[in-house]
């Protein structure tokens, strides 16, 4: 059922793609590169009794990649904001298990991901910017490790694969702010969680990720 319905949300997006290539051969679009700090965790309804409904401890992660910027009307207000990128994502839980002592499980994700943010520029008047928006998000997963401190032998990696723990894809919801200054870099603020469960457990989990990131463009337009 999940990879149907995900299936059927990428061939959605890849229409929405396609529908904006008469955008993009017109558009003066903005080419840039990002980088930043991910506090990452889930969001789960476990399935023991022993581990704590809600949420996993915040845990350190990156992000870098591609920046496009596309206007979407005359007024230069209006842009789309894509690029592929990686973001990693994951979580940190405390647990006990039967035997008396505790385990920290770490969960490291790893994803390409692609958003399509959609959102509202205002300009001031030395020529800085600020942007609102929001949009969806699509990722593939790759590789991804879980540890278990405490018990080093049960150290799991490709947690992707179909026999592991988590599914390949992943989509799902952002919102976005940025502050620019003079059209050439700045810095912003994202927050992006999972709409579907990523695991296949019998626990849903879903990310939900933070992100502290800088960008500069590059000069000149496409």
């Amino acid at each position: 059922m999940y990879l149907v319905f995900t299936l059927s949300q990428l061939k959605k997006l890849f229409i929405i793609l396609l529908s904006l290539l008469p955008i993009l051969t017109i558009a003066q679009i903005r080419t840039g590169f990002r980088g930043g700090m991910n506090l990452a965790n889930f969001v789960y309804r476990p399935s023991a009794d022993w581990e704590r409904k809600g949420t996993g401890a915040l845990m350190f992660r990156f992000n870098a990649g591609l920046q496009l910027e596309i206007p979407l009307n005359d007024d230069d207000n209006w842009f789309l904001y894509t690029g592929p990128y990686y973001n990693g994502k994951g979580n940190r839980v405390r647990a006990k298990y039967r035997t008396p002592h505790f385990d920290t499980i770490i969960t490291s994700l790893n994803y390409i991901e692609l958003p399509l943010t959609v959102g509202y520029k205002i300009h001031s008047e030395n020529n800085s910017r600020i942007f609102a928006g929001a949009g969806i998000y699509t990722a593939y997963g790759f590789k991804g490790r879980v540890e278990y401190h405490g018990s080093p032998e049960r150290t799991k990696f490709n947690l992707h694969r179909k026999d592991s723990y988590y599914k390949r894809f992943d989509f799902g919801f952002s919102v976005s702010g940025m502050y620019e200054y003079k059209e050439k870099t700045g810095i912003r603020f994202d927050y992006s969680r999972s709409i579907p469960d990523i695991s296949r457990n019998k626990w849903k989990e879903t990310n939900n990720v933070f992100s502290l990131s800088f960008f500069w463009y590059l000069p000149g337009k496409l």
